[in-house]
C-alpha cells in the first residue's frame, strides 16, 4: 500500500480486521461507543497504519480507526492527534478498505503531491536563470532554480556571499514543524497569521503573500534541515508571538551560542557549490536590466548588464528570467538615496545593515516600472548597542532579540521599566524613542534616546554566557554590577528605584502579568535580591526596510495594470523578485524571526517559476488532458461575489503560459478525499489573456456539491488536476470585438438558472473588459449584455453582489433581472418560472444575427429554456446550452 520512511524513535503499527469474524460479518474489533463488534463490509475499514514517537500510542490509534468503521470516520479520528500540543503526534498513517480498493494517506495539506510535482517538473525546457544578490533568498532561489535543470548564474556585488542573512540572530519563524511537536508546541496558521498581520499595521500586507509565508514555513524549516543539514533544533519565543515558534541552531556543547544565520549561510553556501549548473560570480554589481518586447507586444526582463569590479569591465548576460534578491537599503544616506527620499527624518540615524545595503535592485526594478510599495515603513531595532568607547558610529552591534527573549529587561534613567521587553520592534523601539532621555556625547553634544538592557544570572544563562562573553569582554559593551546598589550606582538613580522596579518584576512574574505594561510572558524572574547583574546602553536604530519591489504570491514583480483594466496590478515578464527588496509582505512594522523565512519562501518560490518559464506550448489547458496544479492562493470574496464565495487562483505550469481557453469555456477539477475521487466543474473567472494563472470562482457551502469538500481542504502549495472542457467559445478580437464561430457578436443574452451562474460572471467580466479602456472606442447603444437569472429561493442565489458591482459600474452595458419561485417578504423582481413574456422583456429580443444568448444551469433547466428559445424564433446558432454540447462531458 506505502512506502513509510521511519526517523530515528518513530514506531509504526499497523491493524486490522484480518477477515477474523466472531460471527458471519462481524469483526473481533470492538465499537466502545456501541460495545458492539465492528461490520465488515467493503466500505469498512480492514487496516489502519499509523506512525508515531510511541509504539504503544500507534498500536492503539491503528485499532481506534479500525473501530471508528468507515475510511472517511477514522481519518477525522487520526487527524485528531497531529497537533503539535501531544506529546506524540501522529506523523503519517495509511488507511485501507477493500471496496476500490480504497487507500487514504496522510498528506501535508499545503504540500505538492510526489506524482504531481515529478510530472510538472518534467514537461519544461530548461532555462537560463539569473539570480542577483548572495543572501538566503538569492541561495534559496539558486537551489530551486538548479533542482528544477535550469542554468543558473548568481551575481553578488561583495566578496563573499551572505549578505545581511549571515548576521540575523533571531531565528527563523514557522508553525507545524516537527521541532515544535517534539516541544509540545500547540501552535497554528490561524496565529502566525494573526500576529504577522498585527504586526504589518499601518502598511499594506498582501493577505495571498502572508499566507504563502504562513502555509509554507514548515516546509522551509525542513528544507533547511534536511536538504541543506541545518539543526534547527532549539525554539524560543520573540516579542509580538503568541507561541513559540522562532527556531535555532542549539548551542555548542560548551553552552556557547550558534549565531542562525551565519550557520544558514555556511550550509547554504556549500549546498550551492554542490551543483554543477550554479555559477557564482562575485564581486559583480549589476548596472540595469535589459528589456526586450515579445512577439505579443508584451516589455519582458532579458538578463542585465553588470560590472566586473575586480576588471573593471562591463558585461551584459542575457536569460530567460532574472531574480532580484539585493536586500534592503537600510545603510544608504547618500544624496538620492532612497531613504533620503522616502524617510529623510532617518538620514543620519545608525544600523545594523551591511554597507552594501542600498537598495540598487529595487532601484533598477523601479527604473522598469515595478511598483514599490510601504517604502517609507522602516523597521527600528530597538536593540542596538552604544559602544561608550564610539557611541557615534553609524553602524552599530545589534543587540539580538534573545537578550530580552531570555528574560532581560529596559530601564530608564530612572532605573523605571517602561514597555513590555517583549512587545513588537516598533512598540519597544517608540516606547525608548519617547519615554527615555537622548544619550550625552563625550563634547556634551546630545545623541539619541537610549536605556539600559539589564540581565539576571537567569536570563544570562538562558541567553548563553560564551555568547555574553564575546559582547562583554571582547567587544566591551557590557558591564557587570553587583546587587542593586552596584546597578542603580552605574544607572546613576536612587537605589530605592532600581528596588521598587525590580519587586514589582517578580511580583508580575509570578502572577504571570504585568499591569503596568501587559507583559504576560516571564522567560526569567528578576528581583531585588539578585547578587549579579551585566547592564549595555542600547538604542533603536535602522534594522530592516518593510518597503520595496511589490511581488505576488509567486514572487513576481508587479507593475501597475493599464489604465480601465480589471485589476490594478499585473506582472512584469521573467522578472522575480524575493527578501528584504521586495514589499507587500510585511507591512508597517516586520515581525521577528519572518525575515529569514521570507527568504526561503519567496526564494524557492521564486526559483521554481524561473527555471519553469520555457514550456514547450504557450497554453496548458486546451488539449484534453488532466493537467497537475498547484493552488497559489484563495481569496474570500463573500463582499465581491456573494455570500459563502471564494477565488481558488491556481499556478499553470509556466509564468508565461496561459489556458489556451476561450471565454466561456470551463474546467474540471479533480482530487481525491478520504479514498474518494471527486470531480467538480467551474468556469474560470480569469482571462484568456492572464499569464500564470487560472481562477475559478466557487461556492464554498455545501450547495457547491462534495468538490467544495476537497476545495476547502487544500492550502496554498497543494495540488490537484485541471482539464479544459467545452464550452461556448466566444473569441475576443485584436480590436475588442467578439466572435462565435464566423459571426461578429455586439449584444449577449445571459440565461441562467440554479447555482449555475459562474459561465455568466465570466463572459460579463470579460465583455466589460474589452469594452473599457483608454484606447477602445465606446460601443453603441444597442450593445451590451443582459441576464435573467432563476432560481427557487433568495438563498439560492450566487454571484449577485458580482453583477451588483458591474451594473454599479458600467450601468450602460449590463443589466440584470432576478426571478424567483419562492420570493421572500418585499421581493419586486420576477416571480415563479421563466416564461416567453420573461424572455423578450430581459433578453436581447428579437433575435438578430449579431447576438448570442448563453445559458447556464441544470439540464432540465436548460432543456426547457431550448424549447422556449425555439417557441420564440431564435435559430439554433443563436443559443448555446452546456448540456447539449459534447465536449461539456467527461
Amino acid at each position: 500500500l506505502a512506502h513509510v520512511s521511519l526517523r530515528d524513535g518513530q514506531a509504526i503499527a499497523t491493524s486490522g480486521d484480518y477477515m477474523q469474524t466472531l460471527a458471519k460479518g462481524l469483526s473481533h474489533v470492538i465499537d466502545p461507543r456501541t460495545g458492539t463488534p465492528v461490520q465488515i463490509t467493503g466500505d469498512t475499514c480492514a487496516g489502519a497504519s499509523v506512525v508515531c514517537n510511541s509504539c504503544m500510542l500507534a498500536d492503539a490509534l491503528a485499532t481506534a480507526a479500525m473501530a471508528a468503521g468507515m475510511v472517511k470516520d477514522g481519518r477525522r479520528l487520526l487527524d485528531m492527534f497531529r497537533g503539535a500540543a501531544l506529546k506524540d503526534p501522529v506523523t503519517d498513517y495509511i488507511l485501507y478498505s477493500r471496496a476500490g480498493p480504497r487507500v487514504v494517506r496522510y498528506k501535508e495539506l499545503s504540500s505538492e503531491a510526489p506524482e504531481h510535482r515529478e510530472d510538472r517538473l518534467s514537461r519544461h525546457n530548461p532555462a537560463r536563470v539569473i539570480v542577483v544578490g548572495g543572501g538566503l533568498a538569492g541561495i534559496s532561489a539558486a537551489i530551486e532554480a538548479a533542482k528544477a535543470r535550469a542554468k543558473v548564474t548568481l551575481l553578488e556585488k561583495e566578496s563573499e556571499i551572505g549578505g545581511n542573512s549571515a548576521k540575523a540572530t533571531s531565528g527563523i519563524n514557522a508553525w507545524g514543524t516537527r521541532v515544535q511537536k517534539a516541544n509540545g508546541v500547540d501552535d497554528d496558521g490561524r496565529f502566525f497569521e494573526r500576529d504577522t498581520h498585527v504586526s504589518a499595521k499601518g502598511g499594506q500586507s498582501d493577505l495571498g503573500c502572508v499566507t504563502a509565508l504562513s502555509e509554507k514555513s514548515a516546509e522551509a524549516i525542513h528544507w533547511l534541515m534536511d536538504e541543506l543539514g541545518v539543526p534547527l533544533t532549539a525554539l524560543s519565543q520573540l516579542g509580538g508571538h503568541a507561541r513559540k515558534r522562532t527556531h535555532r541552531v542549539p548551542p555548542r556543547a560548551d553552552g556557547a551560542p550558534v549565531p542562525v544565520g551565519f550557520t544558514i549561510m555556511q550550509h547554504a553556501r556549500a549546498a550551492a557549490n554542490a551543483y554543477d549548473n550554479i555559477e557564482i560570480k562575485t564581486r559583480c554589481s549589476m548596472l540595469r536590466l535589459i528589456q526586450e518586447t515579445s512577439a505579443e507586444g508584451e516589455k519582458e526582463v532579458k538578463g542585465l548588464e553588470y560590472k566586473d569590479e575586480v576588471a573593471g569591465t562591463t558585461h551584459e548576460l542575457h536569460a530567460d528570467a532574472v531574480i532580484i534578491t539585493t536586500g534592503g537599503f537600510g545603510f544608504d544616506h547618500s544624496e538620492g538615496s532612497l531613504m533620503k527620499q522616502h524617510r529623510p527624518d532617518l538620514v543620519g540615524v545608525p544600523t545594523t545593515n551591511g554597507s552594501f545595503a542600498n537598495g540598487d535592485g529595487i532601484k533598477f526594478g523601479a527604473e522598469i516600472g515595478a511598483t514599490l510599495v510601504d517604502m517609507d515603513k522602516v523597521q527600528l531595532h530597538p536593540t542596538a548597542f552604544i559602544d561608550p568607547k564610539d557611541p557615534g558610529a553609524h553602524t552599530k552591534y545589534l543587540g539580538p532579540e534573545a537578550l530580552r527573549g531570555s528574560g532581560g529587561i529596559l530601564l530608564d534613567q530612572q532605573g523605571r521599566r517602561f514597555v513590555n521587553e517583549l512587545d513588537l520592534r516598533s512598540v519597544v523601539s517608540k516606547h525608548i524613542l519617547e519615554h527615555c532621555e537622548p544619550y550625552k556625547m563625550p563634547d556634551g553634544k546630545e545623541y539619541r534616546p537610549w536605556s539600559w538592557c539589564v540581565l539576571n544570572e537567569e536570563s544570562q544563562e538562558k541567553f548563553g554566557k560564551p555568547m555574553l562573553s564575546f559582547y562583554k569582554d571582547q567587544v566591551g559593551l557590557f558591564e557587570a554590577a553587583e546587587g542593586t546598589k552596584g546597578l542603580a550606582e552605574l544607572i546613576g538613580c536612587p537605589e530605592q528605584n532600581v528596588i521598587d522596579t525590580l519587586k514589582d518584576y517578580a511580583a508580575a512574574a509570578d502572577q504571570k502579568i504585568c499591569s503596568k505594561t501587559g507583559k504576560v510572558v516571564f522567560p526569567s524572574r528578576m528581583s531585588d535580591t539578585d547578587k549579579s547583574f551585566i547592564v549595555a546602553r542600547i538604542t533603536p536604530c535602522i534594522h530592516y526596510c518593510m518597503g520595496g519591489l511589490e511581488i505576488s504570491p509567486a514572487a513576481e514583480v508587479l507593475t501597475k495594470a493599464k489604465a480601465g483594466a480589471m485589476g490594478r496590478r499585473k506582472k512584469i515578464h521573467r522578472l522575480f523578485a524575493a527578501g528584504e527588496c521586495t514589499g507587500g509582505v510585511h507591512g508597517g512594522n516586520r515581525l521577528g524571526g519572518n525575515s529569514l523565512l521570507e527568504c526561503v519562501v519567496f526564494g524557492r518560490l521564486a526559483g521554481d517559476r524561473a527555471a519553469t518559464i520555457n514550456q514547450p506550448s504557450p497554453t496548458a489547458l486546451d488539449r484534453g488532458d488532466w493537467v497537475p496544479v498547484t493552488l497559489r492562493e484563495v481569496r474570500a470574496t463573500d463582499m465581491k461575489f456573494g455570500h459563502n464565495t471564494a477565488v481558488y487562483r491556481f499556478n499553470l505550469h509556466g509564468a508565461l503560459q496561459r489556458t489556451g481557453l476561450e471565454v466561456g469555456r470551463f474546467v474540471a477539477i479533480r482530487g481525491e478525499l478520504d479514498g474518494d475521487t471527486l470531480t467538480g466543474f467551474y468556469s474560470p473567472v480569469s482571462r484568456p489573456e492572464d499569464d500564470g494563472v487560472v481562477d475559478i470562482l466557487c461556492r464554498t457551502d455545501e450547495k457547491g456539491g462534495p468538490i467544495v469538500s476537497f476545495l476547502l481542504a487544500m492550502k496554498p502549495g497543494a495540488s490537484c488536476l485541471l482539464r479544459g472542457m467545452g464550452g461556448v467559445k466566444l473569441v475576443r478580437q485584436p480590436d475588442n470585438s467578439w466572435w462565435y464561430k464566423d459571426r461578429e457578436i455586439h449584444r449577449i443574452s445571459l440565461l441562467c438558472g440554479g447555482t449555475g451562474l459562474a459561465p455568466a460572471v465570466q463572459i460579463a467580466r470579460a465583455y466589460i473588459n474589452s469594452c473599457n479602456g483608454p484606447d477602445i472606442p465606446k460601443r453603441s447603444a444597442n450593445c451590451g449584455i443582459k441576464i435573467l437569472y432563476a432560481a427557487e429561493a433568495a438563498g439560492d442565489l450566487a454571484f449577485v453582489t458580482a453583477f451588483d458591482n458591474l451594473k454599479e459600474r458600467y450601468p450602460e452595458l449590463i443589466s440584470y433581472y432576478l426571478v424567483l419561485n419562492s420570493p421572500p417578504k418585499g421581493w419586486t423582481q420576477g416571480i415563479g418560472f421563466v416564461d416567453h413574456d420573461t424572455i423578450r422583456q430581459h433578453c436581447w429580443f428579437p433575435p438578430s444575427n449579431d447576438h448570442m444568448l448563453v445559458m447556464c444551469g441544470p439540464p432540465i433547466f436548460e432543456s426547457i429554456m431550448c424549447k422556449n428559445l425555439a417557441a420564440l424564433g431564435y435559430p439554433d446558432e443563436q443559443y448555446y446550452a452546456f448540456s447539449n454540447d459534447p465536449e461539456a462531458l467527461l
